[in-house]
């Protein structure tokens, strides 16, 4: 039901979890409802955009690829471009806490094994939907022989700066 700008269920309008009322957010046209419709993998980082290593690579190298590519995760992978696991900014800091020497470490020692990622022809809405689930900002998108194609970051998903939320 539509009502008046300020009203729950109004456009524009909707609860803020945190705060138990209602935040504004400025989506004119409802661009991102539309961009939630396109697949995953019109909206996808590739090439040279990936954070990738190379199973058997080091865990600073991995590191330092993490720190490049500015996401919070490299992802590892195989000779066939499968993704053997995923290295994120928690799993550093996981070793780290762990006083594990990292100058020894390969990358697989620290990643999590088995990511979660997504069908690249899977709506974008989908993948927006299991980032929330789990709780995670990146998403590696497959091929059907689960293959690496592309990774998205939330932010990507949500368009980067192109929506401005009002609290």
């Amino acid at each position: 039901m539509l009502g008046h700008p300020g009203q729950l269920g109004a456009p524009g309008r909707e609860r803020d979890p945190s705060q138990g009322g209602v935040a504004d957010f400025d989506d004119p046209g409802g661009r991102l409802g539309e961009r939630l419709k396109v697949r995953g993998e019109e909206v996808m980082l590739t090439g040279e955009r990936i954070p990738i290593i190379a199973k058997g690579g080091s865990a600073l190298n991995a590191i330092g690829i993490l720190n490049e590519k500015n996401l919070g995760a490299v992802i590892i992978t195989n000779g066939r471009q499968e993704i053997a696991g995923i290295v994120t900014d928690g799993d550093i800091r996981r070793a780290l806490a762990g006083t594990k020497d990292l100058h020894c470490l390969r990358a697989e020692d620290i990643m999590t094994a088995v990511p979660i990622s997504i069908d690249k022809d899977k709506r974008a809405a989908d993948a927006l939907s299991i980032m929330q689930r789990h709780e995670i900002t990146v998403l590696p998108i497959v091929d059907q022989a689960r293959r690496l194609v592309g990774i998205l970051h939330l932010h990507d998903l949500l368009g980067k700066g192109e929506f401005r939320f009002l609290v």
